[in-house]
């Protein structure tokens, strides 16, 4: 029954991409409510940490009750919280595939000026796959803890398109694998290959990041790997993804060409023990 439910006071919009729980927590937040209070209005009778983007204890009738709550209509919501969709329809949900479990969207905060813009002050979690992991409006790094300003590293941004472009013309529900496993092999060459013209840019990188107060200088996290790396793991990607250059004889000298590098800097370790998920459906 939702007969005695009323619109909250403050019924703020989602954010498009928004975690169900940033968004329940902003709801709670700017309504003076206990988060599991509103969950037992929705339904769910559960907390939820603001990365929370599960469904598993939400039934149908609870997105009628969310939508009378926020104002929102139900299309409103599914649009800017996809995996509501699963509460609707359970009769249709089906086991997720082996590429979407390998290729969870990761779950991050929202450009923290973007959301200033639109008078939004608290933390905004979004659900968002790796080509996303730039705010070009303000040449922001969303995909690690700290948003780091890329004013002064202009190659982040432009890898960022690049890979953009790459999803848009694939079209290919792979192509987060194979950043996946790009990003795998440019942290380990940037941790056990010998020195060479890569680390010389991935360190030029990381000099142009604020201090981490918290970080050993000499040992920088994966958060900050990811980062001076994805120019080259954008590149990877490219290649992983082509059925051409995937598993050719000529891939090494293909990588070093389009990594600007000689072959013999090229670190090893490029396809080593590693199978395309699409080779099993060749």
């Amino acid at each position: 029954m939702t007969s005695h439910l009323r619109t909250l006071p403050l019924s703020l919009p989602p954010v498009h991409g928004e975690t169900i729980g940033s968004y329940l927590n902003r709801l709670a937040d700017a309504n003076h409510l206990a988060i599991g209070h509103l969950s037992f209005l929705i339904g769910p009778n559960r907390r939820h940490r603001r990365d929370d983007n599960r469904v598993g204890y939400w039934t149908p009738a609870a997105l009628p009750r969310l939508a009378i709550l926020t104002g929102r209509s139900i299309p409103a919501l599914l649009h800017a919280m996809p995996a509501l969709a699963a509460v609707r329809e359970p009769g249709q949900r089906r086991p997720p595939l082996a590429v979407e479990e390998l290729a969870e969207p990761r779950r991050r905060p929202a450009c923290r000026l973007c959301m200033a813009h639109r008078g939004i002050h608290g933390l905004v979690v979004r659900s968002t796959d790796p080509h996303e992991g730039v705010c070009h409006r303000h040449r922001i790094w969303l995909l690690g803890g700290d948003q780091h300003d890329l004013s002064a590293l202009p190659e982040i941004t432009s890898a960022d398109r690049r890979h953009r472009r790459l999803v848009r013309r694939r079209k290919d529900p792979f192509i987060t694998v194979d950043y996946l496993h790009a990003r795998k092999i440019t942290a380990q060459w940037f941790r056990e290959a010998d020195p060479s013209p890569l680390h010389q840019r991935w360190n030029r990188r990381l000099g142009t990041l604020p201090e981490d107060p918290y970080g050993d200088p000499h040992r920088p996290d994966e958060d900050r790997i990811e980062l001076a790396t994805y120019p080259e793991t954008t590149t990877l990607t490219s290649l992983f993804a082509s059925p051409h250059w995937r598993g050719h004889h000529g891939l090494r000298a293909e990588a070093a060409q389009r990594l600007a590098i000689a072959v013999q800097d090229l670190p090893p370790g490029l396809t080593a023990g590693w199978r395309h998920p699409q080779a099993d459906r060749a």
